[in-house]
C-alpha cells in the first residue's frame, strides 16, 4: 500500500420520513444506553500549544518550514541537558530546534523526512552556540547547577527552568555562554544547595518545586553516567513536568517514587521514559493507574508532536467465514515502547515488507503516539498491508502492568493495581486512545483483576478483545468473557522466542483438538529473536502441511469476532462479507461505511434527507449499533450529522424504528438497543451537519445469528 486513506464521496438520495410516525419512537428511546468516548478536536495549530483535558500530551504547532538542526553526538552529556531544554521551550511557539541523533537505526532524518521536514539549517559544532544566542531572547534566564555535587541536579535544574522559562546550565556551559556573548540573567542558582544523596535532592524538589509542576505528565529520565541527558526532557522543558530518577530497587526511593504518583491523577497522568528495572519501576506506577511510555531513547518529542495530527485510519478486510476450524493470532510483541516505533520497528518494519502481506500479522503499538508522534502512526497506518493489524502494548494507553506474576526484588508478585477509581480512570483514558487510533484489541500484562476486567468492559466500548499475557504460565490466570461481550484470551505462549518453541506447541494443541467447535489460540511473540515475519510465514505453511485445511492464521479483530460468534454472542456484523450497505439511488460507494475505518467518509452529493440502507445478509438478533460520524473522520465536529433515525426490518417492507436521536453533537453514537431480529437495517438522515452535506464515516452493527 502507497499511502494514507482518502475522504470518499458519495450520491445523494432523497426520502420521506413519514415511515417514523406511530411507530413508538418514544419506546425505543426509553430502552437505549447511549455511550461514547469524548475527546476534543485535535486539529493542528500554527503557534503555541493545545492540551485540553482528557488528552495525555499537548499538540504543539506545525513545524517551522526549516529546522534548524544540532546532532547529539556534537553536545556533551551537560550541554544536551542544556539544549534540550531550550528545544522545549522554544518548540513550545513553534517547533524550530531538532536534536537529531546521528547514530539512530532508521537514520537521523529519516522521520522527519517522512514528515516532510526536509529543509535543516545545520549548526555544527563549532557554531553550536549560535543556535542558543538566535532564541536567547525567547528565554527569562538560566538556572545554574553542579552535577559534580550530584547528577541529580540536572533533574532538578531542568524542573526548575521549566517552570521559570529558563534553561538549565552547569557553570562550564555558563562559560561557553560568556564567551558566545549570551547574557541571560541566573533566574536561579542551585549551586548552593548541599544536598547529595536522591532522597535529598527529589525530596527538596517534591517540597518546592513540585505543587507548581504539571501533574498530567512526568518524566523518568537517568541524569547519571550512560544516562538519558536529552530524550524527551524537551517535552518536560515544554510543558513544566518534573524530571525524576528514583531506584525503584531501593525501598526508599521507590517510596519517594510513589509520592509523585500520588500527586496524579489516574485517567489524566502519563509518565515518560523508563526506571532501574522494567518490573520495579511499571509496577510502581501501576499502582496508581498511571501508565508509561517507554521513551528513554525518543529523540525530539517537541518536532514530532506537531506533525499532521490527523490519524489516518487504515480500512479493515473482510473477516473469513467462520469454519470449523483452529484460529491462531500471532501478536508482535514491542510496540508499546515508543522508542521502539521510532527506530528499531521502522528499520525493521521496511526491512520485511516483501514478507508483510503473507500472513496475518499482528502488531503491538503506542495508542499514545497519536499525541506524541502522529507521524510515525500514521506511517505504519499507511505502509500496512490488509494482513497487518495494530493492537496496544501492554495495558492499553501507556503501559501499565496491573498484575505481576513473576517475583523479582521491589515488585512483588500479585496485584499492582486496586483502587477501582484508579481503575476507571486507566480504562477511560485507554478507551479515548482507542477511539483516536482506531484500535480494538488490548494485551495485558501480566493478568487483569475480575474488578479491572470489568473496568475494560464497561469503559471500553471500542474493545473487540483482550489477550492476557500470563507471564509465568500461572494457572491462576485464565481466560474470560465479561458481561456476555468482552472476551479475554490467555496466551498459550506468553513469549515465544524460537521457531521450534511455537510450532511443537502449536501442533500439540491441535493434535489434542477434539474437532467439535472452532478453538481459538493467540500467541505473543518476541520482536527481538527469532520469531519475524518471514518465520511466521514458514509456520504458517508448516501447518498448512501437516493439518490441511484445519488451521488458518487471522488479524487480532477477526480473532475476537470471529470467537464471538462461535460462542454465540454479539460481534461486528459489518465485518462480514454478507453485509452490504447502499443508497436508494443505488450508489455503490457508501461501501465505505463497512470498511472499518471512519477515515474514509461517505458524504452526500447534495443537500437534504437522505437513506442509507444495510442489508446485513441473513437474520441477525441486533443488539447494538454505532455509527461514526464527520469529526470522528477528522473533519469540523460542526459537521455532524444532526438528526437520524435506524430502523429495522426482517422483511424489507415492514420497517420499525429502534432509535431515534436528535439534536446530537458526538462525533461517535453508540448504543445498545433492546434485542431486534433484523435481515436489514436503514439510516434516516432527517437533519445533517452545518453544510446540509450527510455524512457517515462508519456503520458497526453487532448482533447474533438467529
Amino acid at each position: 500500500m502507497n499511502g494514507f486513506k482518502r475522504l470518499w464521496g458519495g450520491g445523494a438520495v432523497r426520502f420521506g420520513l413519514a415511515a417514523l410516525a406511530g411507530i413508538g419512537i418514544a419506546d425505543a428511546q426509553e430502552k437505549v444506553t447511549s455511550r461514547y468516548a469524548p475527546y476534543a478536536a485535535v486539529a493542528n495549530l500554527t503557534e503555541g500549544i493545545s492540551w485540553p483535558k482528557g488528552q495525555a500530551l499537548p499538540t504543539f504547532a506545525t513545524p517551522a518550514p526549516s529546522l534548524d538542526t544540532v546532532m547529539v553526538q556534537d553536545l556533551s552529556q551537560d550541554e544536551l541537558i542544556t539544549f534540550s531544554a531550550l528545544q522545549g521551550r522554544v518548540n513550545r511557539k513553534q517547533p524550530r530546534i531538532l536534536l537529531a541523533e546521528g547514530r539512530a537505526e532508521e537514520g537521523p532524518f529519516t522521520w522527519t523526512d517522512t514528515a516532510g521536514l526536509s529543509s535543516r539549517t545545520a549548526f555544527e559544532r563549532d557554531r553550536r552556540y549560535e543556535l542558543v544566542a538566535k532564541y536567547a531572547g525567547e528565554l527569562d534566564g538560566v538556572v545554574l547547577y553542579d552535577p559534580a555535587i550530584s547528577p541529580h541536579y540536572r533533574n532538578l535544574a531542568g524542573t526548575v527552568a521549566a517552570q521559570m522559562n529558563a534553561i538549565p546550565v552547569n557553570p562550564q556551559v555558563m562559560e561557553e555562554f560568556k564567551k558566545a556573548g549570551i547574557n541571560l540573567k541566573v533566574a536561579a542558582d542551585l549551586t548552593g544547595l548541599k544536598f547529595t544523596k536522591p532522597l535529598e535532592i527529589y525530596g527538596h524538589m517534591l517540597e518546592r518545586y513540585w505543587p507548581k509542576a504539571e501533574k498530567r505528565l512526568i518524566v523518568s529520565a537517568r541524569p547519571t553516567d550512560r544516562g538519558d541527558y536529552h530524550h524527551t526532557r524537551d517535552m518536560a522543558a515544554a510543558t513544566g513536568a518534573a524530571v525524576v530518577w528514583l531506584d525503584t530497587r531501593v525501598p526508599e526511593e521507590r517510596d519517594m517514587l510513589r509520592k509523585f504518583f500520588s500527586g496524579m491523577k489516574a485517567g489524566e497522568g502519563i509518565a515518560l521514559g523508563w526506571y532501574a528495572t522494567e518490573r520495579t519501576g511499571i509496577t510502581t506506577a501501576s499502582e496508581f493507574g498511571i501508565g508509561t511510555m517507554p521513551a528513554d531513547f525518543f529523540v525530539s518529542s517537541t518536532i514530532y508532536a506537531g506533525t499532521d495530527h490527523k490519524i489516518h485510519m487504515p480500512t479493515v478486510p473482510k473477516m473469513p467465514a467462520l469454519e470449523n476450524k483452529v484460529y491462531v493470532a500471532v501478536v508482535i510483541s514491542d510496540g508499546d515502547n515508543i522508542q521502539y516505533t521510532q527506530h528499531a520497528m521502522r528499520k525493521n518494519w521496511d526491512r520485511i515488507a516483501e514478507s508483510r502481506g503473507k500472513v496475518a500479522l499482528n502488531w503491538t503499538i503506542a495508542p499514545g503516539l497519536v499525541d506524541i508522534a502522529p507521524v510515525i502512526l500514521n506511517y505504519y497506518y499507511g505502509s500496512a498491508t490488509p494482513l497487518d493489524c495494530f493492537v496496544t502494548g501492554p495495558s492499553g494507553m501507556g503501559y501499565m502492568m496491573p498484575t505481576n506474576t513473576l517475583n523479582e526484588p521491589g515488585a512483588p508478585v500479585g496485584d499492582s493495581l486496586k483502587d477501582p477509581a484508579m481503575m476507571d480512570g486507566y480504562t477511560r483514558m485507554t478507551e479515548t486512545y482507542l477511539q483516536r487510533s482506531g484500535i480494538r484489541v488490548v494485551t495485558i500484562w501480566d493478568d487483569a483483576s475480575p474488578p479491572l476486567r470489568k473496568a475494560y468492559e464497561k469503559n471500553c466500548r471500542n474493545l473487540y478483545g483482550v489477550t492476557v499475557q500470563n507471564f509465568k504460565d500461572m494457572r491462576s490466570v485464565a481466560g474470560s468473557i465479561e458481561n456476555g461481550r468482552l472476551p479475554f484470551d490467555k496466551l498459550v505462549i506468553p513469549y515465544a522466542g524460537s521457531y521450534q518453541h511455537m510450532s511443537d506447541s502449536l501442533k500439540k494443541e491441535v493434535r489434542d483438538w477434539d474437532g467439535k467447535a472452532p478453538l481459538f489460540l493467540s500467541y505473543q511473540v518476541e520482536a527481538w529473536k527469532e520469531m519475524r515475519a518471514d518465520r511466521i510465514v514458514a509456520l504458517r505453511d508448516e501447518m498448512a502441511r501437516e493439518f490441511p485445511g484445519k488451521v488458518e492464521f487471522v488479524r487480532a479483530d477477526h480473532y475476537f469476532n470471529l470467537h464471538n460468534e462461535a460462542k454465540g454472542l454479539p460481534f461486528n456484523l459489518s465485518l462480514t462479507a454478507g453485509v452490504t450497505a447502499k443508497t436508494d439511488g443505488g450508489k455503490t460507494d457508501a461501501a465505505v461505511v463497512l470498511d472499518g475505518s471512519a477515515s474514509t467518509l461517505w458524504t452526500a452529493e447534495k443537500e437534504g434527507k437522505q437513506q442509507l440502507d444495510l442489508d446485513l445478509g441473513g437474520d441477525y438478533l441486533v443488539s447494538r449499533c454505532v455509527i461514526r460520524h464527520a469529526g470522528d473522520a477528522g473533519l469540523d465536529p460542526a459537521l455532524n450529522t444532526r438528526e437520524f433515525a435506524l430502523q429495522a426490518s426482517t422483511d424489507g417492507k415492514s420497517w420499525k424504528t429502534i432509535h431515534v436521536v436528535k439534536g446530537n453533537k458526538d462525533r461517535v453514537s453508540d448504543w445498545d438497543l433492546p434485542p431486534v431480529k433484523a435481515k436489514q437495517l436503514r439510516v434516516l438522515i432527517n437533519n445533517a451537519g452545518a453544510d446540509g452535506k450527510a455524512r457517515i464515516g462508519e456503520v458497526e452493527v453487532f448482533g447474533k445469528r438467529v
